[in-house]
């Protein structure tokens, strides 16, 4: 197992770092979207579950559009997903009507795929969950993956040999001389403290107090 890890080690060290003649070169980092992106879709997919017989609906509306069941009627206003870089999730702009119910107040919000007690309609006949955003791609847009630059490692050189990479394992110091990337496996390990004798787990006992020393107790006289 440890020869394992020092074999994943090396390979890893290989691969971040390219020898050239002058200075090393680090691996860019995969190119990724920031965390706050998301792309526009033309149609919504959304869920309506009717909980008197658990009857569930499946809606693809186009944004701008509504479609209705039974007595709910559903408007997509926009729906928006993440790239394809970051985690998969979708949110619908909807507008949610119950005709057959007067006294329930409408509702105008996101709803989030992932996320569904973030936006809920509150209805106690109709469960609405968005399933996804599919379509072709509108705004916002999430334009091209940003470019992302090899770091330049300041301060390091490498050798180039035949096999293209740096095959001596060890790295330059500030002194000029070889540093080891891994201990010598070859050396003996100490299994016990230079002096030669066994450790004792039991700290010493301090040393005693060099105080005065106190006269004997005078003899009491009515016992002689």
């Amino acid at each position: 197992m440890t020869n394992r890890f020092l074999f994943a080690g090396a390979a890893l060290l290989a691969l971040s770092v390219t020898s050239s003649a002058s200075a090393a070169v680090g691996v860019a980092p995969p190119a990724m979207y920031p965390a706050n992106t998301w792309q526009g879709r033309t149609q919504a997919v959304i869920r309506v579950l009717d909980r008197l017989d658990a009857h569930i609906e499946t809606l693809t509306i186009p944004v701008g559009a509504n479609a209705s069941y039974r007595t709910l009627s559903v408007a997509v206003e926009a729906c928006v997903s993440r790239p394809e870089t970051l985690p998969a999730d979708s949110g619908a702009l909807l507008h949610l009507r119950d005709s057959g119910d007067s006294a329930r107040p409408p509702f105008d919000g996101w709803m989030l795929q992932n996320e569904p007690s973030l936006g809920t309609y509150g209805s106690s006949l109709y469960d609405v969950r968005v399933v996804a955003c599919t379509g072709d791609r509108v705004a916002p847009d999430a334009g091209p993956l940003p470019v992302i630059k090899a770091p330049q490692l300041a301060g390091t050189t490498a050798t180039e040999d035949e096999g293209g990479t740096d095959q001596s394992g060890s790295s330059s110091s500030s002194e000029g001389g070889a540093v080891p990337l891994a201990p010598d496996s070859h050396a003996p390990i100490p299994l016990a403290p230079p002096s030669g004798g066994a450790q004792s787990l039991v700290p010493p006992a301090p040393p005693a107090s060099a105080g005065p020393s106190l006269p004997p107790p005078a003899a009491d006289p009515g016992l002689e």
